[in-house]
């Protein structure tokens, strides 16, 4: 199979990532400067770069309130191995967590509803009155803790106004969330991290997958440490203890003999 990529190339004492020598980004760029590289193929402004840090630590560790984590430690304590353990953790982020996919995809659908000639408050009443209707939970909001405002959030969306990066999808979120709240009355719903991710990297540009990428990234370090203090521990094979059965009573009996004619 043939390969073709933009990405990088190897030859003999050299990588080329993206048109840049990777000589030259391990001597002069910070971390979030390549990571930015990789990942959208540009080397980001001096306002990106610090949006990008602000970012990278977002997700640094949320404890056992996403199942990342509690999914990583179960797999450690089972098999502990550092690679396994952390793979599995990642591949319990999705939907439900972590990942800002499912809100970007929000955002892109409330453009396509206000059209060319909406207003962003009309693609946010549209949005909401179709999830409304259908019962649907909207991606980027709520979360078990953080009732009122995720501090995240806040963090994310004040610095991008500060750096002059907050643009069209930031406005079009917070639209969501004002019709949200208009729609339902429900008031104890922010924007959580994740809604703040998709609206922040679409307004730098990013795709969907592009902002999972930094997510994902921003989330290793909490995830790997969890792991390693799992395995130090070394207590093995952990069990759910609060689990309830709601199945039927042990009243069965199996037949003594096989049945007849069997």
């Amino acid at each position: 199979m043939y390969f073709t990529t933009e990405v990088s190339e190897v030859v003999e004492g050299e990588v080329n990532l993206r048109g840049y020598s990777l000589r030259d980004v391990m001597e002069n760029a910070t971390y979030a400067d390549g990571a930015f590289l990789s990942i959208t193929g540009r080397v980001p402004t001096p306002a990106e770069r610090r949006l990008v840090d602000a970012i990278l630590n977002s997700l640094l560790d949320h404890g056992f309130v996403a199942s990342t984590i509690t999914a990583a430690r179960y797999i450690a304590s089972g098999n502990p191995q550092f690679i396994p353990a952390v793979a599995g953790g990642v591949l319990a982020a999705g939907s439900n967590t972590l990942s800002p996919e499912h809100s970007c995809h929000l955002l892109e659908h409330a453009r396509e509803l206000r059209g060319n000639n909406g207003s962003i408050e009309d693609g946010a009443e549209r949005v909401v009155a179709e999830y409304v209707a259908a019962r649907k939970r909207l991606p980027g909001f709520g979360h078990p803790v953080h009732k009122t405002s995720d501090f995240r959030a806040d963090i994310l969306f004040s610095l991008a106004e500060e750096l002059g990066l907050a643009g069209e999808a930031v406005k079009q979120f917070q639209a969501i969330h004002a019709a949200f709240v208009r729609q339902t009355g429900r008031t104890g719903i922010p924007i959580n991290i994740d809604g703040a991710l998709a609206a922040v990297g679409s307004d730098l540009g990013w795709t969907a997958n592009q902002t999972v990428a930094f997510a994902v990234l921003s989330v290793l370090p909490g995830l790997m440490a969890h792991v390693i203090e799992e395995i130090d521990q070394q207590r093995p094979l952990r069990y759910i203890q609060d689990g309830e059965y709601s199945g039927k009573p042990m009243t069965e009996r199996l037949a003594a003999e096989t049945p007849a004619g069997v």
